[in-house]
């Protein structure tokens, strides 16, 4: 390998010559690590770092999150609107619909908002959740719009309801299986 430094290069200005030609001559593309669809998952939040992404979760899906680092720039472009608000949770696949103080019957307080959430499967209408939900809606609305309430709907019910009951009819009850019931 030939030098271009000078015959008096110090130690360190070698060194960095070194260490400079080993990374020039790495294989990286660069349109592959700026694109989210298609950097490797390692250096994607590195990539959210860049877009200034505010929200991020480790326990997002890795769909999720090239989601919200592609739709950062324009969640940034909108910051301060519904439309952000509908972006950055539209990057996590959630639905929002935002209804404004003027926009209910009466109208509500102003300068306020409530937000009714539809979620996607997967996701439970639980404190985490609303939590996740209410820190992104921060990250994107405007600072003089204040949040009233967030009504949380799952996408479909996965669990169905348990219903049961006793009736008491007697000194001595005794409890069976299902379906055999035995009074004494």
């Amino acid at each position: 390998m030939s030098s271009l430094l000078p015959a008096n290069a110090t130690k360190y200005e070698r060194a960095l010559e070194k260490t400079c030609a080993r990374s020039f001559s790495l294989h990286v593309l660069i349109d592959r690590i700026r694109n989210p669809y298609n950097c490797p998952l390692p250096t994607l939040p590195w990539l959210a770092y860049e877009r200034s992404v505010d929200e991020w979760n480790e326990a997002w899906s890795d769909e999720q999150k090239r989601q919200v680092t592609a739709r950062a720039i324009s969640v940034h472009k909108k910051k301060g609107t519904c439309g952000a608000v509908e972006e950055a949770l539209g990057a996590l696949g959630i639905t929002v619909r935002a209804i404004q103080w003027w926009e209910t019957e009466p109208k509500g307080v102003p300068a306020t908002y409530d937000l009714e959430v539809q979620l996607p499967a997967g996701y439970k209408a639980d404190e985490a959740t609303y939590q996740e939900v209410e820190r992104v809606v921060n990250s994107a609305k405007n600072c003089r719009s204040h949040l009233g309430k967030i009504s949380l709907t799952p996408a479909a019910l996965t669990q169905h309801p348990i219903v049961s009951g006793a009736v008491y009819c007697g000194e001595v009850v005794t409890i069976y299986e299902l379906g055999r019931i035995k009074a004494n």
